[in-house]
């Protein structure tokens, strides 16, 4: 029965966490991008990045919640390890649904603006004709591949994913260790 319980509380906790971490960083991009349009500028990717590393702490306090209140706050690396990581999964899970409903909902506009953007990068720094007509080319490429779910998608999961693999390394490292970030009272 207590393992059971676990289980589920493994589960509910790895759903919540995970999804809502998902769900508030997709959310904070796009209406980042219908606020201020997209930007494909070096400052806005460190600001996502740098977005994604906060949100994604809410896998540290999961995993600390799941050791403290179903764990007795005892918990092994690696049943951190595995918690960490399907939090990541339902974070990278929640992220693709609200990145195809935002797609659908402006017609899949976000790769034509964003390859146009990089065009016209290209073109302010005076590149050769040549050169310009070959990354054009590099672009449409990219423009037909993302139109495919199949390509798309694994591509999306993989813009989150490994920053939740990070924190989960991390945070499993400091939890594991019962007197560490204890539960006080």
């Amino acid at each position: 029965m207590q393992r059971a319980r676990s289980q589920f509380g493994f589960w509910k906790t790895a759903f919540i966490y995970g999804g809502l971490a998902g769900f508030l960083i997709i959310s904070v991009m796009v209406s980042g991008f219908l606020i201020f349009g997209l930007q494909s500028s070096a400052g806005s990717q460190a600001f996502g990045f740098l977005l994604m590393f906060f949100i994604l702490s809410l896998i540290f306090f999961g995993m600390k919640r799941f050791r403290d209140l179903d764990q007795g706050g005892i918990i092994k690396f690696s049943q951190a390890l595995s918690l960490g990581l399907a939090m990541s999964v339902f974070a990278g899970l929640a992220y693709i649904f609200i990145w195809e409903i935002y797609l659908a909902m402006t017609d899949n506009s976000f790769i034509k603006i964003y390859t146009d953007q990089l065009i016209e990068q290209q073109k302010s720094k005076g590149i050769s004709p040549e050169a310009l007509t070959d990354f054009i080319g590099k672009m449409d490429e990219m423009k037909e591949k993302y139109a495919k779910p199949g390509y798309r998608i694994p591509l999306t999961f993989l813009e989150i994913f490994p920053m939740g693999f990070i924190v989960t390394l991390i945070s499993a490292l400091a939890l594991h260790k019962p007197k560490l970030w204890a539960k006080k009272g």
